[in-house]
């Protein structure tokens, strides 16, 4: 199973993939097409996702979500820490 694609995103496009394939597996591809700014490349990533069998795609989905959010949550904190010292 290819992930490059997914892995070249950015953590809100990582989360965005992974919340959608967790979704519906299926139709994910569908869903993140209609995206205005990146459909194309959103839809790509899903589509090597649902490649997968449904247990092995869901465990990945949802380990790609969680780690997607820790990032965002620790820029956001990086951030606060710096208006906090300015």
């Amino acid at each position: 199973m290819k992930l490059e694609k997914f892995r070249s995103l950015s953590a809100h496009q990582r989360a965005m993939v992974a919340i959608a394939v967790l979704l519906d597996g299926h139709e994910a591809e569908l869903y993140l097409d209609n995206d205005s700014l990146a459909g194309e490349e959103l839809a790509k990533a899903a589509k090597d996702f649902v490649a997968a069998s449904p247990e092995f795609r869901n465990i990945l989905a949802g380990d790609a979500l969680r780690r997607a959010l820790e990032e965002l949550q620790s820029r956001t904190a990086d951030v606060k820490d710096e208006r906090l010292q300015e």
